[in-house]
């Protein structure tokens, strides 16, 4: 449905928001400050989003070799999406190097591209197609929603019956809460990018294009002809040390629930089996309560244990929890004897 320019035109300009460059880079490495932790490759595959476990596991499938007994060591807490390995992987500065290395190898080439077709340019071209969107605007609009991550959150709230006032009106709410959001407040360059093409009614955005301060150029993507196979085959300069120049910083998937918000989810249901124990007295009841607190309180850790949740996280919540059970239970010892001082009068 989009020609090879159009394809390589929104692939360009999310390569810009991704990496500041037109051009794909396979060695583009940062350690992001948002807790997505490494963000690496062409769109910037993050270990938080689970893409840099999936480029990593490709990689080695098809058997590249550099770096990759060091690599192969990390497999394990890369798949593991835990505060704690993102922060211990982020820091390991072997890894990093052994991601740089690997991007010089045609595997690691091709992995990212397998990647980036499977989790965005694909599904971008399959919404537009879908829809009936044929401008290269609404497909760069679209893939760059993909990238950038909540494209769905926005896609279901967004209201026309055509493609220019559908897109509108997305990419209205996208940055409304871009410049809501204190964390990806300065991320919203790209809505006013897109905004601003549309301002100029450049919904073929032809070049050339200032994005986000870099010039995209006709002549950029000549030189470049097989970007829309994401990305060309021609690996550009690389460097033997980690890019100094961090990548723009993406959000996290979703956000982490607080302790606050657990602890009073668990206490709500500790509260909701308690006092359905209706038929007992008030002495039985604070019995279950503590009964029912002390396993619920069980469960919890365990169940967060094996699933992975940072120790810092489920302790302090376990804690808060019986605090509350605690209060609950001398609620219930206070009202009995208070029932039982009226009953004796």
């Amino acid at each position: 449905m989009f020609n090879e320019f159009d394809q390589e035109k929104a692939l360009a300009i999310v390569r810009i928001f991704e990496t500041g460059r037109a051009k794909a880079r396979y060695d583009a490495l940062a350690v992001l400050d948002d807790g997505a932790g490494i963000s690496y490759g062409i769109c910037q595959f993050t270990h938080r989003s689970g893409a840099l476990a999936e480029v990593v596991a490709k990689y080695l499938e098809s058997g590249g070799q550099a770096g990759r007994d060091v690599i192969e060591k990390r497999t394990a807490r890369l798949n593991r999406k835990t505060k704690l390995a993102i922060e211990e992987l982020a820091a390991d500065g072997e890894f990093r190097r052994a991601l740089i290395a690997a991007a010089a190898t045609s595997e690691m080439r091709e992995a990212q591209k397998a990647v980036a077709n499977e989790r965005y340019v694909a599904p971008a071209e399959r919404f537009c197609e879908v829809n009936g969107f044929v401008t290269p605007l609404a497909l760069a609009v679209v893939l760059d929603g993909h990238v950038h991550g909540s494209f769905a959150r926005f896609a279901r709230l967004a209201k026309g019956d055509v493609e220019k006032a559908w897109i509108t009106d997305y990419l209205c709410r996208r940055d409304a809460w871009l410049r809501r959001s204190v964390r990806l407040r300065a991320t919203a360059y790209r809505t006013r990018f897109f905004l601003g093409e549309i301002a100029k009614r450049n919904w073929q955005l032809e070049l050339p294009l200032s994005v986000n301060g870099t010039k995209l150029r006709a002549a950029d993507l000549e030189q470049d002809r097989e970007a829309a196979d994401f990305p060309p085959k021609n690996l550009p300069e690389t460097t033997t040390q980690e890019p100094q120049a961090p990548a723009v910083n993406l959000p996290a998937d979703e956000p982490r629930p607080s302790i606050l918000s657990a602890a009073e989810t668990a206490f709500d249901e500790i509260d909701g089996v308690v006092t359905g124990i209706v038929t007992r007295t008030d002495r039985a009841k604070s019995l279950w309560a503590t009964v029912a607190g002390t396993l619920w309180q069980m469960v919890w850790a365990v169940a967060a244990f094996l699933a992975g949740v940072p120790r810092e996280v489920w302790i302090i919540t376990a804690i808060v929890v019986a605090i509350l059970t605690a209060m609950y239970l001398y609620r219930q010892i206070a009202l009995g004897k208070l029932r039982e001082k009226q009953e004796a009068k």
